[in-house]
């Protein structure tokens, strides 16, 4: 996206003020302070809430490691939020359900604002402040896949044994909320869910999209383990899921050219098996693209880099350093095919503790030549810093992935 014309940098940007004073704001973060003294404001995430029935937004002003909360009313939200700006910060992002603002203070004593496509769905309601938390799944209430899974009684009360899986389940529908506006409105929805494992999350995708959205789907589980595959089967041919079936397959061999994907969901799948399930979510023109990546070794065993040997020497922080480096490489071939990538905090199981999400939704128009050409000579540039000469998601696109790259060179030379 284009920026839109700047303006005077203690100037609040007008689309903030109206967001606040419409109450179309979901989420309002200020960050990177003018000062650097420990005693400055660090950062400053505000969104509403609900205070004895009537709308407030509460901000959390962060300084050092301590965090203060003030709860404003409507009519006072925009002037503080403006001093906010003006007086401590350089850079702010605004969340509404219509779109995303990026707006940041230049050298040149201005307001850079850009617009991009949304990636926060507007909220149920807005949060109460000081009750209990108010889950897409509340407990309390009966779910019928939940005691399937054990996570939950007939009687709708969670299992003090579960109730960490029962929160992580929730969480992760925060994250699936998040992502409707990138998907089609109307219409069934198409959803693979590539190494499903046990499938409570699957169950839980299901849940979300039929029961409370109430939108048709067809969803399939795929996984290596048949009978894994049998067993979740029984239990949604026991439940009635219409529109969920799960199947035996190895990642790299489904064969999704025959169909649409509307919602590609691949979670803590193994080393490579992460770039297979983003290939086909690619090759299908998937809407939108969920991918928590485990035990990247690929790239492991081909990173050097004579300036961080220091870094590299050390078997533990190679990992690291090469699980980071293949998520940024998927991030930018996700970029470079037309989506609009990023890489968020998720949330840990206790099969495995990594906890970066790759979140993609499929950009409305083509990056521009410029941006295209710039994406291609980030991702090539991350490759020889770190010597990598094959990466296998790059494999798995083939040559329409390489004429892309070569097209945008092309384009930067003319």
């Amino acid at each position: 996206m284009k920026p839109q014309p700047s303006q005077n940098e203690s100037t609040l940007p007008v689309e903030v003020t109206q967001a606040l004073n419409q109450g179309t704001c979901i989420q309002l973060v200020l960050s990177k302070p003018l000062e650097k003294r420990t005693s400055a404001w660090k950062k400053v995430t505000l969104r509403p809430v609900i205070i004895k029935d009537k709308l407030h937004f509460q901000a959390a002003l962060l300084k050092g490691q301590q965090e203060v909360h003030e709860n404003l009313q409507p009519e006072e939200v925009g002037q503080r939020v403006a001093e906010l700006w003006s007086d401590h910060f350089r850079e702010g992002y605004l969340y509404t359900q219509e779109a995303d603002f990026h707006f940041q203070k230049t050298k040149q004593g201005t307001v850079r604002l850009k617009k991009q496509a949304p990636t926060k769905a507007k909220p149920l309601s807005a949060e109460p402040h000081n009750r209990s938390k108010q889950y897409l799944i509340p407990e309390g209430t009966p779910c019928a896949f939940l005691e399937a899974i054990g996570v939950m009684s007939s009687a709708g009360n969670v299992k003090s044994a579960q109730y960490r899986k029962f929160r992580q389940i929730n969480r992760y529908l925060e994250f699936i909320n998040d992502i409707v506006p990138g998907l089609p409105e109307t219409g069934e929805l198409q959803i693979v869910d590539f190494g499903c494992g046990k499938s409570y999350l699957t169950f839980a995708t299901h849940y979300f999209f039929t029961e409370v959205l109430q939108r048709e789907v067809q969803i399939t589980g795929l996984d290596l383990k048949r009978t894994v595959v049998e067993h979740c089967q029984s239990i949604a041919d026991r439940l009635q899921c219409r529109g969920l079936s799960f199947q035996t397959g190895d990642i790299s061999q489904f064969d999704a050219s025959h169909r649409k994907c509307d919602l590609s969901i691949s979670l803590h799948a193994c080393d490579t098996a992460t770039d297979a399930a983003l290939a086909s979510a690619i090759q299908t023109k998937a809407s939108v693209i969920m991918a928590v990546p485990c035990c990247q070794h690929e790239i492991f065993q081909q990173i050097t880099s004579q300036p961080l040997k220091g870094l590299l020497q050390h078997g533990i922080l190679k990992e690291k350093t090469a699980a980071l480096v293949t998520d940024a490489l998927r991030a930018l071939v996700l970029e470079i095919c037309g989506y609009r990538a990023q890489v968020i905090e998720f949330i840990d199981t206790e099969h495995t503790p990594k906890n970066l999400l790759i979140k993609a939704v499929k950009r409305k128009a083509e990056l521009s030549p410029s941006d295209l050409c710039e994406a291609v000579e980030q991702y090539q540039s991350l490759k020889s810093q770190f010597g990598i000469e094959s990466f296998s998601l790059e494999r798995a696109l083939g040559a329409p992935f390489q004429k892309l790259c070569e097209s945008s060179r092309q384009d930067g030379v003319d």
